[in-house]
C-alpha cells in the first residue's frame, strides 16, 4: 500500500509530461502568434524584436534564460530557441544566454529527478535510462568523462538525460561539470546558425553547419559502435 502511494505523485507528473496535449497546444498557441504578428508586422518583425530586446537591457536576457530553462524542464525541443537566441542577441552574447538557460534547466531537472522515484523517472526516459546505466559501467567508472561523451554526442537527447542521469549514480558535481563542458560545440553551432540564417552563404553560417553535421554525422558513428 505505501509503496503505490508513494510513487502516485511523482507518476502523475510524468504522465502530464508525456501527455503530447498540453505541449501541442502550447505549440498551436504560439504558432498562432507567429501567424499573427508576421501578417501584421511582416518583414520588419525580426528588426522590430530584435530592438524590443535591446530596449529591455539585462532584463532581456534575463528572461530569455528564464524561459529556456523552464522549457528544458518541461521537456519541449529547445534547438530552435537557441537559433533564436542567435537572432535576438548575436553568436557572442547569444551562447552565454543559451548556455546559461541550459545549465539552469539541467540543474533542475536533475534535482526533480533526484526527487522523483526511479520507477517514475524510468517511465519518463524509457529504454534511454536503461542504456545510460549500461554506458556509465562502462566509462572506467568516472561519471564526468561519461556525462560530457553524452553530451557530445546525441544520442540519449539532452532534456531526456537530464532526468535519466538522476536516477543513476552520478553525482551533481560531476554532472553539472560534463555538462557545462559538452553543451558547448551544440549551443555555439545552433546559435550562430540562428543568427547567421539571413544569408546561408557566409562564412558563419557555412561553418556552424558544417560543425553541427560534424557533430551530428560523428556521434550517430559513434553510437553504432559503441552499440556494437
Amino acid at each position: 500500500m505505501t509503496g503505490p502511494a508513494t510513487t502516485a505523485p511523482g507518476r502523475r507528473w510524468v504522465r502530464v509530461l508525456r501527455s503530447p496535449w498540453p505541449r501541442l497546444a502550447l505549440f498551436a498557441v504560439l504558432l498562432a502568434a507567429a501567424g499573427v504578428l508576421a501578417v501584421t508586422r511582416g518583414s520588419s518583425l525580426v528588426a522590430d524584436t530584435r530592438a524590443w530586446v535591446a530596449g529591455l537591457g539585462p532584463a532581456g536576457a534575463v528572461a530569455f534564460v528564464l524561459v529556456y530553462a523552464v522549457a528544458t524542464m518541461a521537456l519541449l525541443p529547445v534547438s530552435l530557441l537557441s537559433a533564436v537566441a542567435g537572432v535576438l542577441f548575436g553568436p557572442v552574447a547569444g551562447v552565454a544566454v543559451v548556455w546559461t538557460g541550459a545549465m539552469l534547466g539541467a540543474g533542475g531537472s536533475f534535482a526533480v529527478g533526484r526527487v522523483l522515484s526511479r520507477p517514475a523517472v524510468e517511465a519518463l526516459a524509457g529504454e534511454r535510462l536503461e542504456r545510460f546505466d549500461r554506458f556509465l559501467t562502462h566509462t572506467a567508472r568516472r561519471a564526468f568523462l561519461a556525462v560530457l561523451l553524452v553530451r557530445l554526442v546525441p544520442l540519449f537527447g539532452f532534456v531526456l538525460v537530464n532526468y535519466g542521469a538522476a536516477a543513476t549514480a552520478v553525482g551533481l558535481r560531476p554532472y553539472l561539470a560534463g555538462t557545462a563542458l559538452g553543451i558547448v560545440p551544440g549551443v555555439v553551432a545552433l546559435v550562430v546558425l540562428g543568427g547567421s540564417a539571413d544569408d546561408p552563404t557566409s562564412p558563419a553560417f557555412l561553418a556552424a553547419a558544417g560543425g553541427f553535421a560534424t557533430l551530428t554525422v560523428g556521434g550517430a558513428l559513434l553510437a553504432r559502435r559503441m552499440r556494437g
